[in-house]
């Protein structure tokens, strides 16, 4: 499917369980079953609803930003109860991992994953301006499965979620909160 193709605001005939990364993109929604997008068209919330910590579809927010902010990886599962909100992180945290990519997540092992993880943060986000604000593919690694769950899967994504801003090399904290964040994810889903 291209991109033309993808749902920005997703019928309501289709069923979310319908939905995958190639019908879907950061900007679609489902506002009607409380699935919104909260970190794209900023401006639009802006100009709409007067914050940019809204769904710029409908103006519906979280119930704590700043909670969500705090990078307490202690309170990984509020935090991951709100990302899962956003329609597009929603899909994420419940589609099935491909048979590929859940087999190479199994030969690895969970230290080599942790270890591949830190490392693509640190290597493909962390530095100050990442190629195409480091984008991750939707599929092809269960780490970036993780990161579009946990909204560590670009730095616009990791500045509006996370309190990350743009601009700046990430510090050894916050790569370390994002790994545990992913892996946490990949836990779940490979257990």
């Amino acid at each position: 499917m291209n991109k033309k193709n993808k749902f920005k605001r997703v019928p309501p005939e289709t069923r979310v369980s319908e939905l995958s990364p190639l019908n879907i993109s950061c900007g679609s929604t489902k506002c009607e079953d409380g699935l919104h997008c909260f970190s794209r068209h900023q401006k639009t919330a802006l100009k709409k609803f007067g914050s940019t910590r809204v769904c710029y579809q409908c103006g519906t927010t979280l119930e704590d930003w700043d909670r969500v902010h705090k990078k307490d990886i202690n309170d990984a599962e509020y935090v991951f109860n709100q990302l899962k909100k956003e329609l597009v992180r929603h899909v994420y945290w419940h589609i099935e991992i491909s048979p590929d990519d859940l087999n190479a997540a199994n030969k690895k092992g969970i230290e080599t994953i942790e270890r591949e993880t830190r490392n693509r943060i640190k290597r493909v986000l962390g530095i100050s301006h990442p190629y195409r604000d480091g984008i991750t593919p939707y599929e092809g690694n269960v780490i970036y499965y993780g990161q579009h769950a946990t909204a560590t899967c670009c730095r616009g994504c990791m500045e509006y979620w996370h309190n990350i801003p743009r601009g700046r090399e990430l510090n050894d904290e916050e790569i370390e909160y994002c790994t545990k964040l992913i892996m946490l994810y990949v836990l779940e889903k490979i257990k």
